[in-house]
């Protein structure tokens, strides 16, 4: 009996196997005919993908290859500088560049009306003895038009909320000699009554001018007079590398320079890294001399600056048109306390205007208040033309006939 369900078992056992065989078979055929077929389906997939990817728009933004030709953006409007390189002087205006002519100007001038380059060109020469002329790139120090670059970071940082123009300076500079009398407002207004401290030839720390510009005596109570001062913005740029944690050169040449487009302006003695860097000059009893600047750590803050008239211009655009600091801040910053002195640069009747005046150097920089015209004229010759305002007036009557 054992023996019988041995063997019974065996041949169940044998039947089952037969069985299996077939289904073994039809597996493995169906696996090849599947491993064959899945790559094809991809490549199949694939191709269609693809094709369609190239024939059928995308329905949502999220769906836009990256081969959809994208809108091009309008390009910002620049002037008309009609020149193959910016080496190449501009003379639009016959009359201008007479005139200029006319009064032996030795420098740079820049007159833009309604987006047109009028003259972009130099006069007489940025190294007399070695008879380099200026050029449309020639750089200049700008002493006290510095003061505006300054006084735009000021507002870029109230805007961030790094402070306040309307704060006592106490709250920064603890110290400071009647500093709970002073508000930045005043510093940036010159209406601070602080003194001008003495510009030497000496090299001084940030720490030590402002020392030495708190021992002056205030001139009046803060806020009830005019005092032009560079004591005023040697402070403010010390507050601002306060509060930013970086150098005046650092934060200006990030957010203001670069911002502005600026490409041929910088601070101290970068200025002789320039590819076209002008000689200083003042006539004296007849004859031209260089005079002895101060040390760049002297003017910190208030005329440590260099530029062309072209990179002027184009700070000049950037300001008014609400590039580099918000309409609100323009309002203020634009606005005059106690003179027609407003935040770095003075409120005209028809114009804003600046001007800086450095041992050897002579700058004046206006634009009309309408922002249709611009005029920058950068001389190295600190005496050579009377009186620039009367230039600049000058040249705002010459361009009323131009459209």
């Amino acid at each position: 009996m054992g023996e019988f369900r041995s063997e019974r078992l065996q041949q169940s056992r044998r039947r089952k196997r037969r069985r299996l065989k077939p289904v073994i078979k039809q597996f493995f055929v169906l696996f090849l005919i599947g491993a064959l077929t899945v790559p094809t389906y991809k490549i199949v997939t694939h191709f269609m993908d693809e094709n369609s990817k190239k024939s059928k728009p995308a329905k949502t933004g999220l769906q836009v290859s990256k081969k959809e030709p994208q809108p091009e953006k309008t390009p910002e409007k620049q002037p008309e500088k009609v020149v193959a390189t910016k080496m190449e002087d501009v003379n639009n205006s016959p009359a201008i560049d007479d005139y200029l002519k006319s009064l032996n100007f030795n420098g740079t001038a820049l007159v833009v009306k309604n987006d047109k380059v009028m003259i972009d060109k130099g006069y007489g020469s940025a190294d007399m003895e070695k008879k380099v002329p200026n050029n449309a790139e020639t750089v200049f120090y700008i002493g006290s038009i510095s003061k505006v670059f300054v006084s735009t970071a000021i507002m870029q940082l109230q805007e961030q909320g790094k402070l306040n123009v309307n704060d006592l300076l106490s709250k920064y500079i603890p110290d400071f000699p009647n500093g709970n009398k002073i508000t930045l407002y005043h510093l940036l207004t010159h209406t601070s009554g602080i003194p001008e401290h003495q510009e030497t030839n000496v090299k001084i720390s940030h720490d030590d001018l402002i020392k030495k510009i708190g021992q002056g005596q205030l001139k009046f109570q803060p806020g009830t007079d005019w005092l032009y001062s560079d004591s005023n913005y040697a402070i403010l740029a010390y507050i601002l590398e306060k509060q930013t944690g970086e150098s005046l050169e650092s934060y200006v040449t990030e957010h203001v320079f670069k911002k502005a487009g600026l490409t041929h302006t910088g601070f101290g003695d970068a200025y002789y890294q320039e590819p076209y860097p002008s000689k200083g000059y003042k006539l004296k009893d007849g004859a031209m001399v260089s005079p002895s600047l101060p040390d760049m750590s002297q003017l910190f803050g208030c005329g440590d600056i260099y530029t062309t008239p072209y990179d002027m211009y184009l700070f000049d655009k950037s300001l008014y048109s609400g590039k580099l600091i918000s309409e609100n801040s323009l309002k203020q910053f634009f606005t005059p306390f106690k003179h027609n002195y407003a935040f770095g640069l003075y409120n005209d009747p028809g114009s804003y205007s600046d001007h800086g005046v450095l041992p050897g150097w002579n700058c004046l920089n206006s634009f009309s208040k309408n922002g249709t015209i611009y005029v920058v004229l950068l001389s190295n010759v600190q005496n050579g033309v009377k009186s620039l305002g009367v230039v600049n007036n000058q040249i705002y009557m010459l361009l009323k006939g131009i459209n």
